[in-house]
């Protein structure tokens, strides 16, 4: 424990010695980075209008956008995935920009002069990060190469395309200008983030003492600077350290209800337990009693039952080792069942409800069936959101929202569904 405890040490002094090195920049450094960044991302969005194959290929992602979203099923990943719907999500069929999306490929397919192109494409306002990945993609395309999250998220939502594209042909010239580019906007939004690393580490040890550890956090917060350097735009009047901020806390506040306990709980959740116990270590301090909760609620100005409730989220989570009773050496492990030799009688009651459920599942719709069994795990994959469904269907959330609110009224409304449940929940309980 010793040698980890000082390599950690050794760890952190080799980060803070590099933080020094950078000091925080001024108003019109952050001025002149964040237009270099700008200016390399307007200099490929230029690219794109301006060469045949890029509008091409442009037209082909964003027709693939409107009509063949990307499916979480198509990636390795579930934070692949997650990373290119963040990016594509305004131009998707239900997105804000759909009808601005479809009008811009129809332009691109119809060969329009450069000049009007080029503004139809600015009009679409890519943010940074996506023109960068449909650049890198491009080049990989034309076959060069050039490290990018993003662009590996389309890399593997192009295999699933209308037509996989082809491999591109680009002038050396073409290619040269998309290599500098990007060159130049990673090492200004590397800057961005480089000169405000020690803002990371300041943020990030508010949350020690929370089960998780302090380089695990300054790695969720970098992660957050990154975003917001990709994001930042110094003319809207702000400096980068007060934008980033946010993006910092909510990066590390995520990371810590993920992974801080043993149950999730949502962050406005999380926050009310912080908010509560703090309130409660205050009072205890002062008077040296332990508050209830109707005094808790009283200072706080909330509902007595809602601080009762908040006080025992906390208490959600047993130890295996405890006793089972308190007369009794054992422990509730050793109430387990094994994988090999499980209880054959829950076996068979659990069966028997999966077998009722599934022909009360028959009865729906189609479209009502598909939802409920991708939502609830019915089929041999894990449950899956709304959003995820979303894409698997190839419809908005909102009407998955509706099927599974119809679906669920249907089921409620079946005769035995109610019965077979309050059955399955007593024998459970005995």
């Amino acid at each position: 424990m010793q040698t980890l405890d000082s390599s950690e040490d050794a760890d952190l002094e080799l980060m803070f010695a590099e933080i020094r090195r950078y000091p925080l920049l001024t108003g019109d450094e952050e001025k002149e980075v964040d237009a270099r960044k700008w200016g390399a991302v307007a200099q490929l969005t230029s690219v794109f209008a301006e060469v045949e194959d890029l509008r091409d290929t442009l037209a082909d992602l964003l027709l693939n956008a409107l009509e063949r979203p990307p499916e979480v099923k198509r990636f390795p990943s579930r934070e692949q995935h997650f990373t290119l719907r963040r990016e594509l999500a305004p131009y998707f069929s239900d997105g804000d920009l759909a009808e601005q999306t479809a009008s811009t490929t129809a332009a691109l397919r119809r060969r329009v002069s450069k000049k009007r192109c080029g503004e139809m494409v600015q009009a679409l306002n890519i943010p940074a990060s996506l023109t960068v990945g449909i650049a890198v993609f491009m080049l990989r395309r034309a076959g060069g190469q050039f490290s990018d999250a993003v662009a590996d998220a389309i890399g593997h939502w192009s295999r699933h395309w209308l037509a996989p594209p082809a491999p591109i042909a680009l002038d050396p010239a073409v290619l040269q200008t998309i290599r500098r580019a990007l060159r130049e906007y990673t090492e200004a939004r590397d800057a961005l983030v480089m000169h405000n690393l020690r803002l990371v580490h300041s943020i990030a040890g508010r949350y020690r003492g929370r089960g998780v550890g302090y380089l695990d956090l300054v790695q969720e917060g970098t992660l957050g600077l990154i975003r917001a350097a990709e994001k930042f735009e110094y003319a809207k009047g702000y400096r980068f350290s007060t934008y980033c901020f946010n993006w910092i806390t909510q990066a590390v506040r995520r990371y810590v209800g993920d992974t801080g306990s043993l149950i999730r709980l949502p962050t406005h959740v999380q926050d009310q337990v912080n908010k509560v116990y703090r309130e409660r270590a205050i009072e205890q301090a002062k008077t040296g009693m332990e508050p209830d909760a109707g005094q808790l609620a009283k200072k706080l100005g909330m509902d007595k039952q809602k601080t009762k409730e908040i006080l025992e989220v906390r208490n959600l989570a047993i130890s295996l080792d405890a006793p089972r009773y308190d007369d009794d050496d054992g422990t509730l492990v050793d109430t387990l069942t094994t994988e090999t030799y499980g209880d054959t009688t829950g076996n068979a009651e659990r069966d028997s409800l999966h077998r009722f459920l599934g022909e009360a599942v028959d009865q729906l719709e189609a479209n009502e069936q598909a939802v409920v069994v991708a939502r609830w795990g019915l089929h041999d994959g894990p449950p899956l959101s709304r959003s995820e469904i979303a894409d698997r269907l190839g419809v908005s959330r909102e009407w998955v929202r509706q099927l599974e609110r119809s679906a669920l009224k249907k089921l409620k409304g079946q005769e035995g569904v109610q019965t077979a449940f309050m059955d399955y929940q007593q024998v459970g309980s005995v």
